[in-house]
């Protein structure tokens, strides 16, 4: 339980609300909890199996798998999107991507 009030006071700034009005400080911490619960339906939906052993913190999932670099290519009516040829985590990416693509869509 600590790790996880840890998280949210790192990765999602629980303690800092800086409204003198109760009701925006409600809003803020109900936006944020909500991304709390987005990262945690994220991380048991897309992550591949060799990610879901590990714990890491939501910090960790930004730096390792969303801020990479990149660069897109355009090619005709395809829009191709390259990673660095030394990344560390490019095949988690690749498979968290498809991972993403596999879930179902709403109707």
């Amino acid at each position: 339980m600590e790790n996880l009030i840890k998280e949210g006071k790192n990765g999602f700034a629980f303690d800092q609300l800086s409204s003198h009005r109760f009701e925006a400080n409600a809003a803020k911490l109900q936006i944020r909890v909500l991304a709390n619960n987005i990262q945690a339906g994220f991380r048991l939906l897309c992550l591949p199996k060799s990610l879901k052993k590990k714990v890491w913190r939501m910090d960790t999932v930004r730096f390792r798998l969303i801020k990479i670099a990149g660069r897109q290519v355009h090619s005709g009516r395809y829009l191709i999107f390259r990673l660095c040829s030394h990344c560390l985590y490019q095949k988690a990416f690749w498979q968290t991507l498809t991972n993403i693509k596999r879930l179902p869509t709403p109707a």
